[in-house]
Formats: structure tokens, sequence, C-alpha cells
């Protein structure tokens, strides 16, 4: 249990620091004329203001706010698509910028617009500009020659856009294919430190329990196709390697000790709540594979050997993002139980040694 209350007591610390990071000087001003002054967070997926002063802390929703001021800036309710929006008004005209923090943008072009992060989308934002600015030729030839993207470059080409003379354009096969890569598919890799908390039970006796620690790698994928979907499912395939050391266990009198180290593989489906938020809960279910080496003795015997199993691995956990957009997730999963056939034959005698295994295992994940 100890191991337990470490990774969950080292998840809480990370959080906590990240949440910190977020909170900057300033003022909440709500519907009602209410004024508060501290330390605020802005979070337009999860459409919350998080307030800190001193003791006090508190969690406003979009709507209750008039607006809130960080430094000089000035943020309002801003709507696109039945979506509300803290957003501080770049520049207004035909087309309006708004910076949403963070490197975020949202250009809204008439009835057209799209919201985007400077670094995470930097491949795709020629694309989306030139189809929200497609009538006005001069400043998509300024689009396709930039280089880099920038606050600044933004309200200049919104800016020039305004100023346009417009005309009848119809977007290039490349440049229509240069937008679609906004949907591109979507990538975790992950780093795992594990937890194992395993439940035995040795030619049919009473079960025992024996723990032990591991790392694992990942791969989370939500590929295009699934539409709308795409953020709430993902395909999943891990890798783990889980050490115990040496334990006793109940093979009725005759003495049994050893270690295990068991080498994982697997394949699965998670579906992820709330995809757009900073909690993120999900949901899984996997098929794996396992590889169990056994190193121990039993009674006057040393014993070597190794086999290998197929599991079912239900899972659960919740998702944190970070200031970055990168995600830590603590998992629990239960790989249900397998049997290892290691009877021998030694000096002509027959010496059984049925083990059957179940695992809960406890993950503290890093996606990157």
């Amino acid at each position: 249990m100890k191991l337990l209350y470490t990774l969950i007591a080292v998840s809480i610390f990370t959080v906590n620091i990240a949440v910190a990071q977020n909170y900057h000087s300033g003022t909440i001003t709500t519907n009602k004329e209410q004024t508060f002054e501290g330390r605020v967070s802005i979070d337009n997926d999860s459409k919350k203001v998080f307030y800190k002063k001193s003791e006090d802390s508190d969690i406003y929703n979009f709507s209750t706010i008039k607006n809130v001021t960080i430094g000089d800036v000035n943020y309002t309710n801003t709507t696109f698509n039945n979506e509300e929006y803290l957003a501080t008004t770049l520049v207004s005209g035909k087309a309006s910028l708004y910076e949403l923090r963070n490197d975020n943008f949202l250009i809204i072009n008439e009835s057209n617009g799209q919201k985007f992060n400077l670094k995470n989308n930097k491949q795709q934002i020629p694309g989306i500009l030139s189809l929200l600015f497609n009538d006005c030729n001069p400043v998509r030839d300024d689009i396709n020659k930039t280089e880099r993207f920038s606050g600044k470059t933004l309200i200049s080409l919104t800016n020039s856009y305004n100023n346009c003379e417009y005309g009848t354009y119809v977007p290039t096969e490349t440049e229509i294919n240069k937008a679609n890569t906004y949907n591109t598919d979507t990538f975790r890799f992950y780093a795992a430190l594990l937890g194992s908390f395993n439940s035995t039970k040795v030619n049919n006796y009473d079960s025992n329990s024996s723990n032990g620690f591991g790392l694992g790698l990942g791969l989370a994928a939500s590929p295009s196709f699934m539409g709308k979907l795409q953020g709430n499912i993902y395909i999943d395939f891990d890798l783990s390697m889980i050490f115990s050391g040496d334990n006793d266990f109940n093979n009725g009198l005759i003495p049994l000790n050893y270690k295990v180290n068991s080498y994982r593989l697997s394949l699965g489906l998670e579906y992820v709540f709330n995809k757009e938020g900073i909690l993120s809960p999900f949901l899984g279910i996997g098929y794996g594979y396992t590889s169990d080496y056994y190193n121990g003795y039993i009674g006057a015997i040393d014993f070597k050997d190794h086999n290998q199993n197929y599991f079912f691995l239900p899972k659960t956990g919740v998702l944190y993002k970070l200031k970055n957009k990168k995600h830590i997730g603590l998992t629990i999963s239960y790989i249900s139980e397998y049997e290892n056939n290691l009877s021998f034959i030694y000096n002509e005698v027959y010496n059984p040694l049925l083990i059957k295994n179940s695992f809960v295992t406890i993950g503290l994940n890093y996606y990157f």
C-alpha cells in the first residue's frame, strides 16, 4: 500500500504545481458588478475561471462573468458556433481576431471561423488562414510566403484582409489539403511508473499476495476517420515490465519461494470523457500477452522456468492537462486470472507447481 500512497502523492503534487503555473494577478468582474482581485486562471476548454486569494479560492463559469483583466489585457465574452470564449479583441472588421491566452487564437470571418494554437497547429495555420481569407488573393500570397506565424503576424494579415479589394477565389487543391491536415490523426506517446499488486494461488491452496514495480511505454492514437469521436476514442498499444522480489507462498507443507519478472504487451481501446477539459476520465478494455520468468525454490529444489499467457485488461483512469498541453495520467488496470503450469520432474519425482495469477496495476503516466 505504501507504493500506492506514494504514486497518488506524486500525482497530486505534480498537478498542484501545474495548476499554480497557470495563475496570474488579475481582476474578475461578475455580471452583478462584483469585483474580485487576486490570482486568476482562464480555461477556455472547461469554460471556467479559477480564482485564488490568500486561503480563498473559487471557480466561476463564463456565463456569470462580465470580464476578466490580467495585467493590461481585458478579456470579455465572445460567442462563436454557440460556444463561449473569454477573449481579448486584437482586430475588428469583416474578419475579427481574438486572443484566448496560451498561444490560442480565434479568427471569425462573417459566418466562418477557426480556433487554433500557434505551437500545436503551426503546420496547419497557412491552410486555415487561406480558407478564411479566400476572397483576398494578395493576403493569400502573403500567407504562403510567411515562414513563422506569431500574434503580430496574425494582426498584420487580418488588417490587410480587412482593407482588401475582395474578389472571387477558389482554393487550390494544395490549400485544401493543408487546411484538412488540421484534422490529422492524434498521437500520444507515454511513459509510466507502475506498481503491481498480485493475487496468487499455488496448487489450489489459499491465495497469496505480493507486490512489484515496473516501467511502461505506450502509444495511444485517435485516427481522424473517427470524425467527431476523434479525441474520445483511442487505440492503445502498451509495453511494460514488472519486477517482484523474493516472496514466500503458501503451498501446503512444502516451502515455496520465488521471484518473477513479467514482460507484457497489450492492445486495446479507450474512451475519453470531457476530451477538451482539464480533467478527462477514461474507461478502456484490452487484450494482452505476458511472458513470466520464475526463479526460486520448492522444498530443497531450485528451479527456473517461464511461461506465456494471454489476458483481458479492463482499466480506468483520469488525465490531467498541463499548461504545455501535455498530460499526466493515473491509470488503474486489472489483469484477469491466468495460469502458469510450471510442474516438473526431479529425480524421477513429479513436482506439481500450478500458479494462478491476477493483478491490479496502478500507473502514473506522462503523455508527450
